[in-house]
């Protein structure tokens, strides 16, 4: 269906821009016939297929050019450390490497963007398989082993996903339109802006890191942009609205704000209906194992409570468990479950986790905490240490595990700093067995196998890690230290 789309809509408006950076543009026509010639390449090998980039239309040619070859992409970020690019790859035993531009990751098999733009110039055409059970991306995440773990996510429940999005009308109202995309195409809310946009027709405008960094640079853009949808973090709504320009006269034509990837506080969404009159803000949610976002809800202006979606016109079954596994009646809190077609395939390397099986459909639980009440979905936080900052999810295991990795270190614990009930940033615990190190050089070893959005702003030296009755770690006692 999606590849059937994208496909239709090269033949019939082929001059129309598919996609657009500041790296430049794409027509659909340009799209379609460059992802045909980059497939018959790629169907050379089998497995998945790391696509590193910084948002250049080189990355949808190649996602799209997967796809058609029944290859997995797996997008990264030009900017990761080399030490987890290449762990990544291993995990991901990734024969094939695309670098769609400069990108820090260097290995001698990789394609380089040179090669890759002579390999998209052919005019081959490859059949759209009809297999919807076939991989169509994975994505890494945080993982609370202390590696990262990697989602497997199929063209079934990608396809459900944006048949979903184009069900609301919110969506639909301007799915022709141009969509803004905030998110890195390895953080799973850039699906929601890249397919949705692509069925339907439309032109996604991609913001890169350097847009972002800088608000002038980033208004600039946005007003450029002609963008009827915004799909971005709660985060970046509010890094947005720092300056009074960020309203209807800078963005005339924005219909949608769809937030996903964390909490919305009543204050940013009332403060996005008091910026544009007639805005349709969208509060969402769903986690990277079920194909970004299962369920939605509009907020109306004045909101004082903020529920992460409506129940019946979700795109998969949602349910509330307790420890055991059980449905809890409405009103009670529990584990939130989804139950349905956006449900991945499960973790690359068969990792155990929360996929599971519900009356013959595929489940997955969550970790989060919710209740269902009035027909709504309400989150109340997490069942376990599971963090999110700026929309990533972060497992604080992963980076206790690199900094024990150090010989003058005997413990460590990672706790996420709270601001006005928003995470802040994120705060390291050290018990040293040697001289303690000074933060910066703490952030320059962790710099090179982490992302940077997985950087602790601040360390804390202890005498001895404080524990509890059961022998384990304290973290309340760290939290009073905060």
């Amino acid at each position: 269906m999606l590849l059937e789309q994208i496909a239709h809509h090269a033949q019939n408006q082929a001059e129309k821009n598919a996609y657009q950076s500041r790296w430049g543009s794409l027509t659909y026509g340009e799209l379609w016939k460059k992802a045909n010639s980059l497939a018959s390449y790629l169907q050379k090998e089998n497995g998945a297929v790391m696509v590193c980039g910084r948002k250049e239309p080189l990355m949808p040619i190649a996602f799209v050019a997967c796809m058609l070859a029944g290859r997995p992409y797996l997008p990264m970020d030009a900017h990761l450390p080399q030490e987890r690019m290449e762990r990544i790859g291993r995990i991901a035993d990734a024969k094939t490497v695309l670098l769609c531009g400069e990108c820090d990751f260097h290995t001698a098999s990789a394609v380089t963007a040179k090669q890759l733009q002579e390999l998209c110039a052919g005019d081959k055409r490859v059949p759209i398989l009809q297999n919807n059970e076939r991989d169509a991306y994975w994505l890494f995440t945080s993982g609370s082993s202390g590696v990262p773990k990697g989602a497997r996510i199929s063209m079934r429940a990608l396809e459900n996903f944006v048949t979903w999005m184009l069900s609301l009308p919110s969506v639909a109202d301007c799915a022709d339109a141009v969509a803004v995309n905030q998110a890195k195409f390895s953080f799973d809310l850039s699906v929601a802006d890249l397919w949705t946009g692509l069925a339907a027709g439309g032109t996604v405008y991609a913001l890169d890191d350097e847009e972002q960094s800088d608000l002038s640079v980033l208004y600039r853009s946005l007003k450029s942009s002609g963008g009827a949808r915004l799909s971005c973090t709660p985060s970046f709504a509010r890094w947005c609205l720092c300056d009074k320009s960020f309203g209807r006269e800078l963005m005339p034509q924005l219909k949608t704000i769809f937030l996903c990837g964390e909490a919305l506080s009543p204050k940013t969404a009332n403060q996005l209906h008091e910026r544009f009159d007639g805005l349709r803000v969208i509060n969402a949610y769903g986690p990277t194992e079920a194909a970004c976002a299962v369920c939605a809800v509009e907020i109306e202006p004045d909101a004082r409570d903020i529920p992460i979606g409506t129940v019946a016109d979700a795109a998969n079954r949602l349910l509330i468990l307790d420890s055991a596994g059980y449905p809890l009646p409405e009103g009670q809190r529990g584990e939130i479950a989804i139950v349905g077609a956006s449900v991945g395939s499960g973790y690359v390397g068969n990792l155990s986790g929360g996929f599971g099986n519900y009356d013959g459909q595929p489940l997955y639980r969550t970790g989060d905490c919710g209740e269902i009440h009035n027909g709504l979905l309400w989150y109340h936080g997490r069942l376990d240490r599971q963090i999110k900052y700026k929309g990533y999810r972060i497992e604080p295991m992963e980076i206790e595990s690199a900094i024990q990795q150090w010989q003058q270190v005997r413990a460590a614990a990672v706790l996420p700093i709270k601001s006005a009930g928003t995470v802040a940033g994120l705060a390291a615990f050290i018990e040293w067995e040697k001289e303690p190190l000074k933060a910066d050089e703490c952030q320059k070893r962790l710099s090179a196998v982490l992302p940077a959005y997985m950087l602790p702003k601040r360390f804390y030296t202890v005498e001895k890690m404080p524990m509890t009755g059961r022998g384990k770690c304290d973290l309340r006692k760290l939290e009073e230290m905060l």
